[in-house]
């Protein structure tokens, strides 16, 4: 009988229990009031036109139960958008513009319950969109191995760079595309050859814009990777003294599997920028050096004395005491930790990404050289010293 009792009162509970679920899952999807009233509208609208966007500043009505402000707006004929804004502010930004033609804003007070106010239109008309500014500052030359391509983003809007080769015929070949929300870009497609093609490049965003596309023939240089067992340590005074027992002929001595050993590693308690400098062997049209930088553990790179921010010169006549006098700059570099989690913490794709090596490009066109140093002026732990597994060094073939 107790038993018969426990399962009655359990079953009352449950059934209680449903009926209170059913009755929050109801709740959750109704509106938050049950206040039929129209809010009244917002006033005073300003508006800042901004480069691809518009900012609308208003007076927010003073009905009590004004949930949010939404816009609701075409950013191109049949293409629609809706932004909103909560009752804290009293901004909202309107986006996703390419035209810098008029446009109309259509702006509502919304209520709590769901209700909307009288429709207040706005005009606001643009600025260049960002993927036309970038459009506008793309930079065509030849580059080893495939065009070089040299662009701004002051937005910092993310945009893609779409190249595509138009071949004899008029057919299309699409070539990869190009991800970026860098500031500027310096980029070269590899894998083309040597021959005149006629290259396109046109950029988009993540609405749906699409710029023009402009053709440009480029006839890239011949690229190969420089043969390594011509090179040789050059040492000049002023170049980091070695620590640990390694040497700098160990950064390309083939030996790179990602483990800790052999690698160069500087002496940790410098105070100034630390340089390397290293004979190629040959004189060349250098275009890049891929710099293998040493794990610490297995996997964490991004760490301790693997070189952040760095320069890398070449001259063909050094300075015999050790100055940069007869050097040219080549390029410099500051590593980007693709996740952008702090010293520490690594993805999986920050882990390839330093795996794969991390690039430098060369400004192309410059004459050639025989030599080149490398000059580390902050490492992964605001420090000077440098660590590393491997080198390679790319240019004319």
């Amino acid at each position: 009988m107790k038993k018969i009792k426990n399962i009655f009162f359990t079953s009352i509970i449950n059934l209680g229990l449903v009926m209170l679920n059913g009755c929050q899952s109801d709740m959750l999807n109704a509106p938050i009031e049950n206040n039929t009233a129209k809010p009244d509208v917002v006033t005073n609208i300003k508006v800042e036109n901004k480069n691809g966007a518009a900012l609308l500043t208003y007076t927010l009505p003073s009905s009590e139960d004004l949930l949010y402000i939404k816009a609701e707006y075409e950013i191109r004929p049949g293409v629609k958008r809706e932004a909103i804004s909560t009752f804290y502010t009293n901004q909202l930004l309107v986006d996703g513009f390419h035209s810098t033609d008029e446009h109309l804003i259509t702006l509502y007070a919304v209520s709590r319950s769901e209700i909307k106010s009288d429709p207040v239109k706005v005009t606001i008309k643009p600025l260049k969109s960002p993927i036309q500014r970038v459009f506008e500052s793309l930079a065509i030359i030849p580059g080893f191995g495939g065009p070089n391509i040299k662009f701004e983003n002051k937005d910092r809007a993310p945009v893609v760079i779409i190249p595509i080769i138009k071949e004899s015929q008029g057919q299309i070949k699409s070539l990869e595309k190009i991800y970026t929300q860098t500031s500027s870009g310096n980029i070269t497609l590899r894998g083309q050859e040597a021959i005149e093609t006629n290259f396109g490049f046109t950029v988009s965003d993540k609405f749906g814009n699409v710029t023009d596309t402009v053709y440009k023939n480029i006839t890239p240089y011949s690229e190969a990777k420089l043969d390594r067992t011509k090179f040789a340590e050059f040492p000049l005074p002023g170049d980091a003294a070695l620590a640990y027992g390694t040497f700098v002929r160990y950064l390309w001595d083939g030996n790179y599997t990602g483990a800790r050993w052999p690698c160069i590693f500087t002496t940790e308690s410098a105070s100034t920028p630390q340089t390397i400098t290293i004979d190629l062997g040959v004189t060349k049209a250098l275009s890049r050096l891929i710099y293998f930088p040493r794990t610490e553990d297995g996997t964490n790179f991004y760490r301790r004395a693997c070189m952040k921010t760095f320069e890398v010169w070449g001259t063909n006549n050094p300075s015999s005491n050790g100055s940069f006098d007869n050097w040219t700059l080549l390029a410099s570099n500051t590593i980007v930790k693709p996740s952008g989690l702090p010293s520490g913490q690594e993805t999986a794709e920050d882990k390839a990404y330093a795996e794969q090596g991390w690039s430098t490009e060369f400004e192309p066109g410059l004459p050639p050289f025989r030599y080149i140093r490398i000059k580390n002026l902050k490492n992964w732990e605001n420090t000077f010293s440098i660590m590393g597994t491997q080198i390679e060094v790319y240019g004319s073939k």
